[in-house]
């Protein structure tokens, strides 16, 4: 089989898609990603092929796009979604058309790739990486913009997803149809509802124990865990000081922001640091950028710039993160109990979901300070039960393999597709 796997934005979103391919390729298959230059180096070391997606831009000049720095009040869709359209129906296109792959897997954020593949007789997969994006009335989601925080009553929700399915016709139908008209495809509507409804197969990529399968779900939904992998840009191993740092006393609380949000949590890691002192624990800052290492650091505090998650998060006593989709997997996959600051996109609806488990609490961002982060680390370390859930549910979600799950679903999906045309064809 040959996969063609397409994605846009962070690290948070494209390790996914790599994930998926090293497992493809594992089992034999041939696989190509066509994503962002800035990813090429990962792609090529997990023994991917690849094809670039526009040109390179490194995480610094993605900071500085204007919704990056209020991500909850600026629209990333004008500013990093549309742009990337036409960037991918051109280049999907002439790869469907100089080597037509047996499946594409795409991105949420991969506007057009369902219309190339609709044109190609290519079949199409979405991988969603949220839950939120199957939009479900009745799973009891948190959206940021209705300023939700903990499991909100059905009707609001559903309120909610009936005045936002408007708001999304009236948005991204107004955009996307000029681009259509460009490239030769009739004029529609709904076009985020189809992006998600409308391909061949639409692939869960989260764990089961955080959200399981709902009644209005995708018909041709499949949810099939998290898939790991966290290697960094310049895929390094984890730095002697670091190992040495982790080797050389108590487990530390660590701190993470991830990559998407780093320009937008001001003096977080400062405040991290002074409430580390004190509550007299060990930390481990993983700060993203150079210039969110804090000047100063108490003694028993070490600041870096990445490491990866899987290493280091089960090293940890706790684990205080912004709830992205890969962050958050990884932090469930260490057993260690959890406080989130949510900041934007579908990190209240992850923060909501890991407390409605009793394996963390959730700090506003607005309410971040030395004594508030020691408070909330206070009240799910000191307490036995919740330490125990969060180890119980690290042991469970090991076991997953989304990945490999993913894998076998396209395997039917490609397999049962070229049975049907053998059929025709005699």
């Amino acid at each position: 089989m040959k996969a063609l796997i397409t994605a846009i934005g962070s690290p948070g979103d494209v390790n996914p898609s790599i994930a998926i391919g090293r497992a493809l390729r594992q089992r034999g298959h041939r696989v190509t990603l066509l994503v962002n230059p800035y990813f090429q180096r990962q792609v090529i070391a997990a023994g991917l092929d690849f094809l670039p997606l526009g040109e390179e831009i490194h995480l610094r000049r993605l900071k500085g796009m204007p919704f990056m720095q209020n991500p909850r009040k600026r629209n990333g869709w004008q500013e990093l979604v549309l742009p990337n359209v036409p960037l991918l129906i051109e280049a999907l296109d002439t790869a469907l058309r100089t080597e037509p792959p047996d499946v594409v897997v795409y991105h949420p954020l991969t506007f057009g790739a369902r219309w190339v593949c609709e044109r190609r007789d290519v079949p199409s997969v979405l991988a969603s990486l949220s839950p939120l994006v199957w939009m479900s009335r009745e799973d009891g989601s948190v959206h940021a913009r209705t300023g939700m925080r903990e499991t909100p009553p059905k009707w609001l929700l559903r309120l909610y997803l009936s005045a936002a399915r408007y708001f999304l016709r009236w948005q991204v139908d107004r955009d996307l149809n000029p681009i259509r008209e460009r490239f030769g495809f009739s004029q529609g509507r709904d076009f985020f509802f189809d992006h998600v409804y409308k391909c061949d197969l639409n692939l869960g990529m989260w764990s089961p124990l955080m959200r399981g399968p709902m009644p209005d779900d995708p018909p041709n939904g499949r949810i099939c865990g998290f898939p790991w992998f966290d290697a960094g840009h310049n895929v390094e191993p984890v730095d002697e000081k670091l190992a040495c740092f982790l080797d050389g006393g108590e487990p530390p609380i660590i701190f993470s922001m991830g990559t998407t949000v780093i320009s937008a949590v001001g003096d977080f890691y400062a405040r991290a640091a002074e409430a580390c002192r004190r509550l007299g624990r060990r930390g481990l800052l993983l700060t993203g950028l150079e210039e969110n290492i804090p000047k100063r650091l108490p003694p028993g505090v070490l600041a870096v710039r990445f490491a990866p998650h899987s290493s280091v998060f089960p090293r940890g006593c706790a684990t205080v993160h912004h709830g992205g989709a890969g962050t958050t997997a990884q932090a469930m996959r260490a057993g260690k109990p959890t406080v989130m600051v949510p900041i934007a996109f579908d990190q209240f609806d992850h923060a909501a979901r890991l407390k409605r488990l009793g394996v963390s609490l959730t700090l506003m961002r607005e309410r971040v300070s030395p004594v508030t982060l020691a408070i909330a680390l206070q009240r799910v370390l000191d307490k036995p039960a919740v330490v125990a859930r969060a180890a119980r549910l690290g042991k469970q979600i090991s076991q997953e393999d989304g990945a490999a799950t993913a894998c076998g679903t396209l395997e039917s999906l490609v397999g049962s597709r070229g049975a049907a045309v053998g059929a025709g064809a005699r």
